[in-house]
C-alpha cells in the first residue's frame, strides 16, 4: 500500500524535501502556562495481552470482525493473538468505545489496521479504520486520545502521523515523523501537504 502516488520525475525533489524536513525537534515553544494541559503519553508495547471485556468482545461480534463460536468457519476467533484494544479516552469505558488494531494476514490484509469503534444510540459502529498500526496514544483536554499511527510507504518508509478527535470521529492532521525523525516546524506545512493531501490509507 502506498500512501502517495507519484511520479518518477517529481521522486528526486520530493526525497530532498524528506531529507531537508527531518530534523529533532524541540517541540513548541511560547505555550501560554493557561493554555496548558499535562497530556500523558503511552507508547504501545508489543504484547497482546487477553480480551477479558464483555463489551469488547460483545462488539467485535456484532460487528462481525471476529467470532466467538467454534463453528463459525467464515469468520477468525476472537484471539487475542490477533486482536489488541485500547481505550478511546482515559475516562471513556470500554462499553461506550475502543480502538481495535488488527493484526497483519487477518482477511487477507497484508498489513495491520486500526479501528474506531463507537457506540450510538445503542449499536456499535466502525466510524475509522486505517491501514496502519499504533505507535502511541496521548491524553487530550478534549477526553478522546490523540493517536499516533505508523503507515509504510513504498519510497519513503515509516510515515508516522498524529490523529486527533474532530466533532465524531478521527482525522490525520500532520506528519509528526519520517523514519524516526521529527519534522523541522519551517518545512512542517510542506510535508503535511505532501502527504495528508494523497492521504489514502482510510477514513
Amino acid at each position: 500500500m502506498k500512501l502517495i502516488k507519484q511520479k518518477n520525475s517529481i521522486l528526486i525533489p520530493t526525497i530532498f524535501l524528506i531529507l531537508l524536513a527531518v530534523s529533532c525537534n524541540e517541540g513548541e515553544k511560547g505555550m501560554a502556562v493557561e493554555d496548558y494541559f499535562p497530556s500523558d503519553t503511552v507508547l504501545v508495547e508489543n504484547d497482546y495481552p487477553p480480551l477479558v471485556d464483555s463489551a469488547v468482545l460483545s462488539a467485535m461480534q456484532v460487528l462481525n470482525i471476529c467470532s466467538l463460536s467454534d463453528t463459525n468457519t467464515v469468520l477468525e476467533p476472537c484471539d487475542y493473538t490477533k486482536f489488541r484494544v485500547f481505550p478511546l479516552g482515559p475516562e471513556i469505558p470500554f462499553e461506550k468505545g475502543f480502538v481495535l488494531e488488527m493484526k497483519e494476514g487477518l482477511y487477507k490484509a497484508p498489513i495491520k489496521q486500526v479501528l474506531v469503534i463507537e457506540k450510538s444510540f445503542n449499536k456499535y459502529k466502525i466510524i475509522n479504520r486505517y491501514f496502519g498500526f499504533l505507535i502511541e496514544y496521548r491524553t487530550t483536554s478534549l477526553g478522546y486520545n490523540d493517536m499516533l499511527i505508523g503507515y509504510k510507504d513504498i519510497e519513503m518508509g515509516l510515515i508516522a502521523i498524529r490523529h486527533e478527535w474532530r466533532d465524531d470521529k478521527y482525522e490525520p492532521t500532520h506528519v509528526e515523523e519520517i523514519n524516526g525523525y521529527f519534522i523541522k516546524p519551517e518545512l512542517q506545512d510542506s510535508i503535511n501537504d505532501l502527504f495528508l493531501s494523497n492521504f489514502n490509507a482510510g477514513y
